[in-house]
């Protein structure tokens, strides 16, 4: 904790070394529980309040030099923004505290810096303490969380918006830089920001070829994956072989994390479910439910969804496949599915040297 009641009720920041010098031996209570609190100033990490008890719902204790020093370095680029900046507010109403709240344009925007293991069921409910409040809050990882390409463990920090798409944000405190990433569906977007300096941004492209995309699936099929058996047992009740399953599963993927299963997956399941038969509206968009996206609980439920919905309508519709009707969709032309991965394989040379 960096702030905390003196004797007579103000609000005091714990900002260096120097004043926690200063204040030693005075006393200082929890703006949320009331409990006594102490001054923590050892050499390791930054100067900080800490319960004597460790009793208070509001706290996560001890905190790490990670989280510390991250909520500074999100204070104070803020009031290099301009914002008003506030650190550690407590919420009453759902005994909440807030790691760090800018007043943006006059509207207080939470920043919540994580650090520590959060399920995305408990993260869902403390971003709903907020909303209830009528405040905007924003779930900023730490480096734990920091990957290259976002997957499930960083779906939970997965938003959108009208302006930036699905996005997320990552923060390093030793490093110094805030970094969001759009996800934008063949590339990452990459905006990096340091204090003091202009935001810098780079594309990364996804670049994992179409034979390896393949040669995955076949492997899950080899090992047994639970999920893909299942999928495989769908195939083989048509006929089919789920590793030999048409190439469009596997291109313009929208690489979003957070569903229960593969994107892949999905599409080679709506395929199974729809390749042989006219495409109603209700029933096609009765097969996306059945996938959850609670690992994302920032979004609302479908919007993941929706999103590889419309990406993969599109990528049947641009290759001829499928045509839009008042009633749903009819083929045109079905898919090819392989009888093997090496026929598929092939395939696929044949069309690059074509």
């Amino acid at each position: 904790m960096l702030v905390a009641l003196n004797q007579a009720d103000e609000l005091v920041t714990l900002r260096s070394h120097d004043q926690a010098r200063r204040l030693f031996g005075q006393s200082f209570r929890c703006p949320a529980c009331k409990g006594e609190l102490r001054i923590k100033n050892g050499a390791q990490l930054i100067a900080h309040f800490a319960h004597k008890d460790n009793a208070c719902s509001a706290s996560s204790e001890p905190e790490s030099e990670t989280h510390l020093a991250g909520k500074w370095w999100l204070a104070k680029f803020g009031e290099q923004l301009g914002d008003a900046v506030a650190l550690e507010t407590y919420y009453p109403p759902i005994q909440q505290r807030a790691d760090v709240v800018w007043q943006h344009h006059g509207r207080p925007r939470i920043l919540e810096f994580q650090c520590s293991g959060i399920s995305p069921e408990r993260l869902q409910v403390r971003t709903v303490g907020y909303q209830s409040l009528g405040l905007e809050v924003i779930w900023i990882a730490c480096p734990a969380y920091i990957t290259r390409w976002p997957g499930a463990k960083q779906a939970r920090f997965l938003q959108c918006s009208k302006a930036l798409g699905f996005h997320l944000w990552q923060l390093d405190p030793q490093a110094k830089v805030l970094t969001r990433l759009q996800l934008t569906g063949p590339a990452i977007v990459e905006t990096q920001y340091r204090q003091g300096l202009p935001p810098q941004t780079r594309r990364r492209e996804y670049i994992e070829s179409l034979a390896s995309r393949a040669k995955a699936l076949q492997l899950a099929l080899v090992h047994r994956a639970p999920a893909v058996m299942k999928l495989q047992e769908q195939a083989s009740a048509q006929g089919r072989n789920l590793a030999g399953a048409p190439w469009l599963i596997h291109m313009q993927l929208r690489h979003l994390p957070g569903l229960d299963a593969p994107e892949w997956a999905m599409r080679a399941a709506w395929l199974l479910t729809f390749q042989a038969q006219p495409i109603k509206k209700a029933a096609e968009a009765a097969f996306w439910r059945q996938y959850s996206s609670v690992r994302a609980p920032q979004l609302p439920e479908g919007q993941l969804q929706s999103a590889i919905r419309r990406q993969w309508l599109e990528v049947l519709t641009q290759a001829g496949l499928l045509q839009e009707t008042a009633a749903g969709w009819q083929w045109l032309r079905v898919p090819q599915w392989y009888q093997t991965i090496d026929e598929k394989l092939q395939a696929l040379g044949q069309a690059r040297q074509g």
